[in-house]
């Protein structure tokens, strides 16, 4: 097998299992990585207004809401905030409005929906065991 054969069959598996779902300005993407408690992570990718080429790519404030049902007010707990912010950061994408957020053009899209997914699982893991374990994040 040569480079190229790896390269096709690596693309390949790392989509397969994902549920691509158009909705009115955009898609969601349902994917086969899973949160600490084994829900499936889903992608918002919007079409910012009526451009055909630019794109917002989020995690529809899922983050925010999975931390919350755990005990982790990010509203109120400016440690936790202050880790997701470093992290959604290292993967080039910003925390407003309490969802991971990126901006992409067309070129740029299937590279912001892996950074903002990789930012998703890194913040939900970094996290997991402040809940799971009753530990402190210092």
């Amino acid at each position: 097998m040569d480079e190229t054969r790896l390269e096709e069959k690596l693309a390949f598996a790392f989509v397969e299992g994902w549920n691509i779902t158009p909705t009115g300005n955009g898609f969601l993407l349902t994917s086969d990585w899973r949160w600490p408690n084994e829900e499936h992570i889903e992608i918002h990718v919007r079409a910012v207004g009526e451009r055909e080429d630019l794109y917002l790519v989020s995690d529809g404030g899922d983050l925010f809401n999975f931390l919350f049902s755990h005990g982790i007010d990010l509203t109120r707990d400016s440690m936790a905030l202050s880790r997701i912010n470093d992290v959604v950061e290292m993967y080039e994408s910003k925390f407003v409005d309490f969802q991971i957020a990126r901006g992409a053009n067309e070129e740029e899209l299937a590279r912001s929906v892996r950074l903002v997914l990789e930012a998703i699982k890194d913040a939900s893991l970094i996290l997991w065991h402040r809940f799971e374990a009753g530990k402190n994040l210092h």
